[in-house]
């Protein structure tokens, strides 16, 4: 193998090939690095730290819970028992009137991730009259644009793990929702729930840019 590298470097197309391939992967590197940045960067003022946020007498339109999936039993993931935890927490603090729960309920015979939500918060001691559910949440972005333009809300609190809040509130921003989040890490998050969100935030930053509009009936 050594006498092989040695035999290729030595022709003039395999440096060449070589120093296009480097030059490429560190582009890709640097941008997906930048984007990450803009990202993480425009959501930063807009983090709060949740003990202040209670201590604090600021109110908001909602408590936006953003969906995390449930397990094949019907139950909430861990992720997603946590950020109810937390905007349950909220709730009873009269943070807002309403607590919005986003996420996959579309076709809720086969999977009502949205309909598990709202149980746990009846189950934990939040009124029925103050949850409104969104089924039609199916994505970060689908949830903050229907959270505006489906349910009418224009100051925000949301609720999410620490790795996924940047992109959220990047979202909420650009779509010109005035927009809180903390974050509810009690269940550590899996190396590929940070891994997926480097690509994910691409996306977002995207998306904030484009600002695509949707179908509110289909989400």
């Amino acid at each position: 193998m050594k006498k092989f590298w040695q035999t290729a470097w030595q022709k003039k197309p395999f440096r060449i090939t070589f120093w296009c391939g480097v030059s490429f992967a560190a582009a890709c590197a640097l941008f997906v690095l930048v984007c990450n940045l803009i990202v993480i960067l425009a959501a930063y003022p807009h983090r709060e730290d949740p003990e202040v946020l209670m201590d604090s007498e600021e109110t908001y339109d909602c408590i936006l819970v953003l969906g995390a999936g449930i397990k094949a039993d019907g139950s909430l993931s861990n992720l997603l028992r946590d950020r109810m935890t937390m905007g349950i927490r909220l709730a009873e603090e009269g943070k807002a009137p309403v607590l919005l729960l986003t996420g996959d309920g579309e076709d809720p015979q086969t999977y009502d991730e949205v309909g598990a939500m709202a149980a746990y918060a009846m189950e934990n001691g939040i009124d029925e009259a103050l949850i409104l559910k969104d089924p039609l949440g199916l994505s970060t972005y689908e949830s903050l644009w229907r959270a505006k333009y489906v349910y009418g809300m224009e100051k925000v609190l949301i609720v999410t793990q620490n790795f996924h809040l940047d992109r959220a509130l990047y979202l909420a921003d650009r779509l010109g929702l005035e927009c809180t989040g903390v974050e509810c890490d009690i269940t550590m998050a899996l190396p590929m729930n940070h891994i997926r969100e480097f690509a994910a935030r691409i996306k977002a930053l995207y998306q904030g840019l484009t600002l695509p509009e949707l179908d509110a009936q289909k989400g």
